[in-house]
């Protein structure tokens, strides 16, 4: 039976590999050499974005021109129809990810030789004007020679996702792996791209990022920015030092690739023989780092996203000259600096920076003293979290409200007799949820009434329906919960499963489609300091993580669907046969379960009208065919088998979600 297919006039797609959100990959045949070659077929969505076109087709002699031994290497790129794709080395092994899963954590001596084969290839990379933009284990390969060869790949890839994403979800790149600066100045440089590989070091030893953890994708991105990496118990101390260099919160202080990969080979022969370290324990206390590109506040926002180009990978293009960099905040100078030449340190430090200048640019004089630690406006930061989910949206803002003042004051009187604040505001995270639902919490503090009034709003593109939960945490771990006094008639939670120290209440909210809906508590609080900005920002990011645990202890129950969805399982009955309908049920899998829920059915192909939960979570759930287009046709999201096909899926995308049903054939009707 025929299973292959021409990719343009050069190739064969001979089997799939694979398949990930950006699309297909597949083992091909070059015709016109006979030679094995892999081949990412993009979905046919980029081939209609002319934006994603026309870069694709002017990178091509950029990505073409990136040859090295430990780069998985771009062969040709393929514009034909609504085929995209991008036709690279077969390599014959796994991924760094799975080598981690399997381990748990590697030897000294093999995750330094690793981490400098990587090293080696981005200083490839960097040299010809290139940044990869996404190291991480799950994009290098290991052959299966012995020992292993390392190949760095998607550096397209890489580009085109994050591309895409931004225009298209308002989320940019993984928050394990990247660099303070994205966070805090909106730059990414060949620095950022060596920050990346030691996080990826730290994990080979450790067996985990060092600032992954509890919380949101904002949580994540503060600590890259506050907080130093916790400590590797046993790793040797030569090895830290190239380590604690590499994942230096200023840009200026890290090692260049090359430098960073000479000096992980310098080791090699003292790291001989050790034995892999244990897994690290996930830490409990973050300790603050010594210094960092960003002030106390934490993590800063940026402009809109129209006003980005994240897609550029090449260094030298077109991006405005980068400013300078700031001096590192300890005083002293950075040995891998010492020695370089100044257009040496300039190409090092080129910064991609956004399209426009700041229109809110800090003002040239110094500010006064009440008024640091503030920001000037509201922006927002946006970033994904693993596999492009959950992730947390940093809004920034921060009011300071005094006797006889206003928000928008920026400056108090010198001379210290200044009255204190008796209003603090921060707005916190916003948590987008797989659902499609987004949260973001505002805390105002009275200082005088000794309260703090949170706010809660929630949006979505669909309307998704109520109620909705809300941790209201105690003040210290143990004691009662606070009385809340809200603007709607809330009630405390009794659900089966949520823990009563969790210390819920069930909102009685439904979420407009295309709108936003918001209830508010006042409870008794109070900060240690009237202005302790960082502590009422942490009790609105501590709200946020309680409530997402206490709905992770619920058993398979349809309760508080849009905040519980956490992914959907598309089910094919038996066998399936031209001319008659494809037995097809849709289930959710909710966070913090094992397995889907079989009893709460979002969609049955037998009974095609929106089941109640459907209709809660909006009622929009899209069914089509990724393969064998042609053997299967839709009405009503019904799947009718019309012709023979082989290696056939069905994918729905619900909110957030798309998930993909099993391989499955079409065969010819029993009767005919």
């Amino acid at each position: 039976m025929q299973t292959t297919r021409a990719l343009g006039s050069r190739y064969v797609l001979e089997r799939q590999l694979g398949s990930g959100a950006m699309g297909q990959v597949w083992a091909a045949v070059d015709q016109r050499t006979g030679e094995a070659v892999a081949a990412k077929l993009l979905r046919p969505e980029f081939a209609r974005d002319p934006e994603i076109l026309t870069r694709f087709v002017q990178e091509r002699s950029i990505l073409l021109d990136l040859v090295h031994p430990n780069v998985v290497r771009v062969r040709d790129l393929v514009v034909e129809g609504e085929d995209l794709a991008i036709v690279m080395d077969l390599v014959q092994g796994a991924d760094l990810r799975a080598r981690l899963r399997s381990a748990g954590t590697l030897a000294p001596a093999e995750a330094a030789r690793i981490t400098a084969d990587v090293l080696e290839a981005l200083a490839a990379a960097h040299t010809g004007g290139v940044l990869h933009r996404d190291v991480k284990p799950d994009n290098v390969l290991l052959t299966d020679e012995d020992p292993p060869g390392v190949r760095l790949g998607d550096f397209s890839i890489a580009r085109l996702a994050q591309e895409t994403t931004v225009r298209m979800t308002g989320v940019l790149g993984t928050p394990d792996y990247m660099a303070p600066e994205i966070f805090t100045a909106e730059t990414v440089s060949a620095a950022s791209d060596v920050y990346a590989t030691g996080i990826v070091l730290y994990e080979l030893l450790a067996g985990r990022p060092p600032f992954a953890g509890g919380g949101t994708g904002y949580a994540v991105a503060n600590r890259h920015v506050t907080a130093a990496p916790p400590p590797v118990p046993g790793i040797p101390p030569a090895l830290d030092a190239v380590l604690q260099a590499m994942l230096a919160k200023e840009p200026d202080r890290r090692p260049p690739a090359d430098a960073a990969a000479a000096s992980l080979r310098d080791l090699l022969p003292a790291l001989d023989g050790l034995p892999a370290l244990p897994v690290a324990p996930e830490p409990t206390t973050w300790k603050a780092a010594a210094s960092g590109p960003a002030p106390a506040f934490g993590v800063l926002g940026h402009r809109p996203v129209e006003e980005l180009d994240p897609g550029r990978t090449n260094v030298k293009g077109a991006a405005p000259a980068a400013p300078e960099l700031p001096a590192p905040s300890t005083g002293e100078a950075s040995p891998w600096l010492a020695s370089r030449p100044d257009e040496e340190l300039a190409s090092a430090q080129t910064q991609l920076r956004p399209r426009h200048a700041p229109a809110h640019a800090a003002p040239a004089e110094p500010e006064e003293p009440a008024a640091r630690g503030r920001l000037r406006d509201r922006r927002t930061w946006l970033v994904a979290g693993g596999s492009l989910a959950a992730v947390g949206a940093v809004v920034g803002v921060v009011a300071l409200v005094g006797s006889g003042g206003s928000a928008g004051d920026d400056r108090r009187g010198g001379g210290g007799g200044g009255a204190a604040a008796e209003a603090l505001t921060v707005v916190g995270p916003s948590e987008q949820l797989p659902s499609g639902l987004s949260v973001v919490r505002e805390g105002a503090y009275d200082a005088e009434a000794g309260t703090l009034t949170t706010t809660i709003t929630w949006s979505a593109e669909t309307a998704l329906a109520g109620p909705l939960f809300e941790a209201v945490p105690a003040a210290e771990d143990g004691s009662a919960c606070p009385d809340a006094t809200w603007s709607v008639a809330a009630v405390r939670d009794v659900t089966p499963g949520v823990p009563v120290t969790a210390c819920g209440w069930e909102v009685p909210v439904d979420v407009p489609a295309g709108s936003q809906v918001t209830a508010s508590y006042t409870v008794p609080f109070e900060l240690e300091d009237d202005g302790d900005v960082q502590g009422l920002r942490e009790r609105l990011v501590e709200a946020g993580t309680a409530t997402g645990s206490a709905l992770d202890g619920l058993v398979a129950t349809p309760v508080y669907a849009a905040q519980r969805l956490e992914d959907l399982e598309v089910q094919i009955d038996g066998t399936v046969r031209v001319s008659a309908p494809v037995g097809m049920v849709v289930v959710p899998v909710w966070r913090g379960t094992d397995g889907a829920d079989n009893i709460s059915v979002l969609f049955s192909s037998r009974n095609p009208q929106p089941t109640l939960l459907l209709q809660q979570l909006g009622g929009e759930l899209e069914v089509r065919t990724d393969d064998c287009t042609g053997s299967l046709a839709f009405t009503d999201r019904v799947p009718y088998a019309n012709t023979v096909g082989t290696a056939c899926t069905v994918s729905v995308r619900l909110g957030e979600i798309e998930a993909r049903s099993r391989s499955f054939d079409v065969l010819q009707n029993s009767a005919g």
